[in-house]
């Protein structure tokens, strides 16, 4: 469903209401005026030539007279008014010597009167012809419209700026046409649902003025009335609308209310009072509308006007799709960068909820590492000291990434702070979190996770396991799982979390780890595996920094091009040995 953005520009005068006159009253205003006109000007042009005897020259002023009427009432400017009427004169002159010579003075003077309006309409294209010539050589159509025309023109292609086409578009229009009013749908490329067409009913008397996303703002004061720039939410028309087909295939300017069509989008701009559409089409495809209402004069909009309009047309709908175009990436780029500010804050408050400061611990060394696959991630770790010496170790791993791992990492490093106040054993703690979590979180998610209590006074160990990969004890070129069995957090309500027991001996060191490690791939699509990862310890285990040689060998394993597919949580505790 096509989806159009609409803004318009009114004009209100001063002093008057905004009311459009009816088409018929300001028809029959002109012709009553035009009949007028005519009939004084001969009677009185007739009347005083046959008082003098001059009835020959009546022919030729009258045509000219009638030239100079319609010259008039077609707005010509000072130069192509002139050329007019003194090419009417020579051309009305010319004819009518010409029958005078021709004919005697026993010719019938309605022989005289059909052959002269034979040939007066015989060399009519001539005449035409030779005052485009004249125009075209002396440019007498370098009137204040056309000029403005050109200067928007010649630099149309160097406007890539929506905003600032759609405003001069407008400005050009109200200086050049006076319009009450003038609007543009614009079709945007990238479609969204933003609902359906309005009816008449809902968008009111004036569509321009029901519908804007802004109120009305007055822009610029004339001695003709004051500007208001309006713009409108985006509307969708249907696919099948007839007015869009109709539009496409139109050569020039559609008047609206002589346009019969079963037509929603049709009916609105009827509604809004426009005078006629203009479309806008760029190899073959619908750009969009450029509606104008009534003159504010309340004439009508001339031929010559609609042809200029028609050619500013086909020049305006490419300059706009290519503003449209930059715009959408704009907007895009406004996006990603909007999106990429959001992720560093949220990287920023989730890096907040990992431990600042890793605990001093006398005779123990303990190194934390932790890298995201994003900008946020749902590993986690965290120490939590009591009060009694004893040191909690926590390392979890959320089934996702992004945001929503984020989410409920942040949830879940809560949840278990606070359980560990409250309950005993790590088994009792994983179980309390287990069926806090599965109440709240979603079906397809949950989380792995392994605590321990550490008493650094003796090396005891006290742990749990919910689904975690099971952490590594090394000593002496050897290393071991240690294994405890339980079902991942947010699973399944009631689960029970066996709990199991150990002491690390002076030299002995513990490794917990995520997924993110064991599961990276090289440009081979070999894993690194958990037997890689046990032999590297069990042969390394004396390394003093091991986690720099964990990644050391993971990068050698990787190449240089990889790219992260999970994030990657690393805790190392090691008991120092005796002096």
């Amino acid at each position: 469903m096509p989806l159009f953005q609409v803004s318009a520009r009114s004009v209100q005068p001063s002093g008057l209401p905004n009311k459009r006159p009816r088409r018929v009253q300001r028809w029959w205003y002109y012709v009553l005026l035009r009949l007028t006109i005519g009939a004084l000007i001969i009677t009185v042009l007739a009347t005083l030539l046959s008082r003098v005897r001059l009835i020959a020259l009546f022919f030729i002023l009258l045509p000219v007279i009638v030239t100079f009427i319609h010259a008039l009432f077609s707005r010509y400017n000072r130069n192509k008014l002139l050329l007019t009427i003194g090419l009417a004169f020579i051309y009305f002159s010319a004819i009518t010597w010409l029958e005078l010579f021709t004919h005697g003075p026993r010719t019938s003077e309605l022989i005289i009167v059909t052959t002269t309006l034979a040939m007066a309409v015989l060399f009519e294209p001539a005449r035409t012809y030779v005052q485009s010539l004249l125009e075209q050589r002396y440019r007498l159509r370098d009137d204040e419209t056309v000029k403005a025309v050109e200067a928007f023109t010649s630099t149309l292609r160097e406007e890539i700026d929506l905003d600032q086409l759609r405003e001069r578009l407008f400005t050009l229009i109200q200086i050049t046409m006076q319009p009450q009013s003038v609007s543009l749908w614009a079709r945007k490329a990238v479609q969204n649902d933003v609902g359906r067409l309005p009816t008449q009913s809902e968008w009111g008397e004036n569509v321009w003025h029901t519908r804007s996303k802004e109120p009305r703002r007055e822009i610029q004061a004339s001695r003709t009335g004051t500007f208001y720039a309006i713009e409108l939410s985006e509307i969708n028309i249907a696919d099948n609308d007839p007015l869009l087909a109709y539009a496409l295939s139109s050569p020039g300017a559609i008047e609206i209310e002589r346009t019969q069509l079963d037509s929603p989008a049709l009916t609105i701009l009827k509604t809004s009072e426009v005078e006629f559409t203009l479309p806008l089409a760029n190899q073959g495809e619908l750009i969009g509308l450029l509606n104008l209402g009534p003159r504010l004069s309340g004439q009508k909009y001339a031929s010559q006007e609609r042809r200029l309009l028609h050619t500013l047309a086909a020049q305006v709908a490419p300059a706009l799709r290519v503003a449209q175009m930059v715009y959408e990436q704009q907007i895009q780029v406004r996006e990603r960068e909007r999106m990429e500010q959001e992720l560093q804050t949220a990287q920023a408050i989730q890096r907040t909820f990992l431990p600042k400061e890793v605990p001093l611990l006398s005779g123990w060394q303990l190194v934390p590492y932790y890298q995201p696959a994003r900008e946020v991630g749902g590993d986690f770790y965290d120490f939590l000291p009591f009060e009694d010496g004893r040191l909690g170790i926590v390392i979890g791993d959320v089934t996702d990434k992004g945001i929503p791992a984020a989410l409920v990492m942040t949830a879940t490093r809560t949840m278990i702070r606070t359980a560990a106040q409250e309950q005993a054993s790590p088994g009792e703690v994983l179980a309390r979190v287990n069926d806090l979590l599965y109440a709240d979180i979603p079906a397809t998610m949950f989380v792995t996770c392994f605590y321990a209590i550490l008493d650094p006074k003796d090396g005891h160990l006290h742990y749990a396991n919910a689904g975690h990969e099971p952490p590594y004890r090394h000593h002496d070129d050897s290393a071991s799982e240690l294994w405890a069995t339980g079902l991942p957090l947010g699973m399944m309500p009631g689960t029970c979390y066996e709990e199991h027991e150990a002491t690390l001996a002076p030299g002995e060191g513990l490794l917990f780890y995520s997924d993110g490690l064991v599961e990276a791939h090289n440009t081979q699509h070999d894993m690194f595996g958990f037997p890689r990862l046990k032999a590297l310890i069990g042969e390394h285990s004396n390394v003093p920094e091991l986690i720099d040689f964990l990644l050391n060998e993971l990068a050698n394993f990787t190449g240089e091009d990889w790219e992260q597919e999970d994030d990657v949580t690393i805790v190392s505790i090691r008991r120092d040995r005796d002096p």
